[in-house]
């Protein structure tokens, strides 16, 4: 199977990548891969147009494993920084996925370490056991794990006892709720519990500085939202490095 996704010349795929910091906003970790379309005026837009025109699983396939690629290739550029990238349920419920991602990480070259994939609870549900064996197969290769948009769904806190999870992503939704009295103890109670569970916890979606502090004070370890930057191009990346965290630090 081709690698190159069948896709509207008009709109090619390309990645950004938006910047996880520490609680404190003063040190990147990481980065978070995100889908792309070029459009062939070179302007950049969502990927919904590009997504949409896909007509086969092969395609989905095809476009799947050209952003894991890129991703792990782009990802050595940055080798104190880990990368986060989505997988599809389609995707990761393939018997053969953790090692065909296993495979693709030592032919690009990049650690392991440096890896994180992120699922969402759907993606778990299906088929607990297939997928409880396929985290366990790739955290053993080093590859990181987390659980993707936790506040939506079933939302199920027994998946972070039972699951082989190194990370947790509080949703976006649960973030812009926190000036609410229950959403905000829901969101202190679940960052106490993951991280009794030894799980980083990263908050997604923040954009002001109340935010932030409450989720510092909550025990979240990494927050990530337009208030730290947007999601930039590959390009971008090191020049953002290099004017706002000089000293980036593993995640």
């Amino acid at each position: 199977m081709s690698d190159a996704a069948a896709t509207d010349p008009a709109e090619q795929p390309m990645l950004f990548y938006q910047p996880q910091v520490t609680a404190d906003g003063g040190r990147f970790v990481g980065l978070e891969a995100l889908l792309r379309a070029r459009r062939a005026d070179g302007s950049v837009t969502g990927p919904q147009d590009m997504l949409a025109a896909i007509a086969t699983p092969e395609e989905a396939d095809a476009l799947d494993w050209r952003i894991l690629r890129q991703a792990c290739s782009d990802a050595r550029r940055w080798p104190d920084l880990s990368v986060a990238i989505n997988i599809s349920a389609r995707q990761f419920q393939h018997p053969d996925f953790s090692a065909r991602m296993i495979a693709l990480i030592a032919e690009v070259g990049v650690a392991p370490t440096q890896i994180e994939l992120e699922l969402l609870e759907g993606t778990i549900i299906e088929d607990f056991g297939r997928a409880s064996a396929a985290m366990e197969a790739l955290r053993a290769h080093g590859v990181r794990i987390a659980l993707d948009d936790f506040g939506t769904g079933y939302s199920s806190l027994s998946y972070l006892q039972k699951l082989p999870l190194d990370k947790l992503k509080l949703d976006k939704s649960m973030v812009e709720g926190v000036g609410n009295l229950k959403a905000a103890a829901i969101v202190q109670a679940v960052t106490a519990l993951s991280r009794a569970l030894g799980l980083k916890v990263v908050a997604e979606g923040v954009e002001t500085r109340e935010q932030q502090r409450f989720l510092r004070i909550s025990g979240c370890h990494y927050l990530q939202g337009y208030l730290f930057s947007p999601a930039v191009s590959v390009e971008a990346v090191g020049e953002l490095l290099r004017q706002r965290w000089p000293r980036p630090e593993p995640g």
